[in-house]
């Protein structure tokens, strides 16, 4: 191939010595070392999109002379594809956009590598991230380089009505194909952000939650009995859909409150209730909902917003968000929290070992000991947690817990036996999946 390339050169040379130097140059730092071979779509996209106007030339004549010769080169390699990517009036549209501002190019970059199809989208199961793992990489650089191949045959068309969700289901078979060993690039990446997650050296309590590893990686699917274990979500979400009164201050209204006490039969202090406040269970589904972006405050009314209208009529993503809600915290909560679930894992009938249940501690002070082992300080001091400022932070998520029946027990701040039930399991592997496996932003 290297002698391919150099009688290509050579040819160009000969019609034009300049443009061939430049060919060349640009060829070098395209493939950077590589063989022409591993060249992709992406990879031509990325150089005269971004690389050539940033770092490789500063003269805006410059950048278009540089992205035409390397195509002259290109044709002459027979790979005229990519040779139509350096002349397209996409690519002088690009550059010229970074002659108004960076920040200019830059969009005009992005609009255009979304629109060519060979970018691999975000799915509902993975949101790519910025910081990539080496399994990342190389899924993202496979997938982009079999959607090259589907835009090449039409299997996706950009540009078409549809073609997006033919791009999906394109990304997602690629990505959930097994391999020999019977695992997929989806299951390499959750592999490798879980142990990522767990290893964090900035979390060092996660260092208890090891034995979760493999559970952690595959998650959980929706209980045949989320609907049901929902219900008080869905119902508050139907209030918001037509319009949920507030008091002054911000409160459901008290009428909302007792309808809502009434029909899931929730005990509270007085009773009835005479405002939100009464009732933890509305306290953490007000709090949830509004965590969620599931509802917003319209004047002196709680209403759905688009969010949350969308996860009203569908169970399972409504589950998902639910469990993303719970542990959608940072610092000392979320460590707190996920310590709760850890530990609420680790005592279900499944647990073994040194992870059975210790009757004789609450799961508060079994935490305490946990964040306190792992060098957290409750008051944002230094200073040690104790037990009430740990309880304190886990308070909404265990009214939460309690509310939905994923927890059986009685109180679960309070002494005794306390384990997940079977739709709680799932709940809180989903939770801690979710929180382990997304990234914070997305490419």
């Amino acid at each position: 191939m290297q002698e391919t390339v150099a009688s290509a050169l050579a040819q160009l040379s000969r019609l034009d010595a300049r443009a061939a130097r430049v060919a060349e140059h640009a060829l070098s730092s395209l493939t950077a070392g590589q063989s022409l071979e591993s060249l992709t779509q992406h990879d031509v996209q990325e150089f005269c999109w971004y690389v050539l106007p940033v770092r490789f030339a500063s003269d805006s004549g410059e950048r278009l002379f540089a992205a035409r010769s390397l195509g002259r080169l290109f044709t002459l390699l027979d790979l005229d594809r990519y040779a139509a990517i350096c002349a397209s009036d996409t690519t002088r549209e690009v550059l010229a956009a970074y002659t108004v501002s960076h920040d200019s190019g830059l969009q005009a970059y992005r609009r255009a590598v979304r629109a060519s199809g060979v970018e691999p989208p975000d799915l509902p199961e993975l949101t790519w991230g910025t910081a990539l793992g080496s399994a990342e990489i190389e899924a993202y650089r496979a997938a982009s380089a079999s959607l090259e191949i589907a835009v090449a045959l039409q299997d996706v068309r950009p540009g078409s009505r549809g073609w997006r969700t033919a791009q999906e289901q394109h990304a997602r078979a690629f990505l959930t194909q097994p391999d020999a060993q019977g695992r997929s690039r989806l299951d390499r990446i959750r592999e490798e952000r879980v142990r990522g997650w767990l290893g964090s050296p900035s979390h060092p309590h996660r260092q208890r939650l090891w034995p979760l590893l493999g559970r952690l990686i595959s998650g959980a699917e929706p209980p045949h009995n989320a609907a049901a274990a929902l219900a008080p979500v869905r119902r508050l979400l139907d209030y918001a859909d037509e319009g949920i009164g507030l008091t002054q201050i911000g409160y459901i209204s008290p009428t909302v409150v007792r309808e809502l006490c009434a029909e899931f039969e929730w005990a509270t202090s007085p009773s009835p209730p005479r405002s939100e406040t009464d009732v933890m269970q509305l306290i953490a589904l007000h709090k949830l909902l509004r965590t969620m972006r599931a509802v917003r405050r319209s004047g002196r009314r709680l209403v759905l917003t688009r969010r949350g209208r969308q996860l009203h009529s569908d169970t399972a993503a409504l589950w998902r968000a639910v469990a993303e809600g719970a542990l959608d915290t940072d610092g000392f909560a979320q460590a707190a929290t996920e310590t709760l679930l850890g530990l609420l894992l680790s005592r279900s009938p499944r647990a073994t070992g040194s992870h059975a249940r210790d009757e004789d501690t609450t799961i508060a002070e079994e935490a305490r000991i946990i964040l306190t082992e792992a060098g957290w300080g409750g008051d944002g001091g230094g200073s040690a947690p104790d037990t009430q400022q740990v309880q304190s932070v886990l308070i909404t998520i265990t009214w939460l817990l309690e509310t939905l029946g994923f927890v059986v027990g009685g109180d679960l701040l309070g002494g005794g036996s306390h384990h997940l039930t079977k739709a709680g399991r799932s709940f809180a592997l989903t939770a801690m999946h979710l929180s382990a496996t997304t990234p914070p932003a997305s490419i």
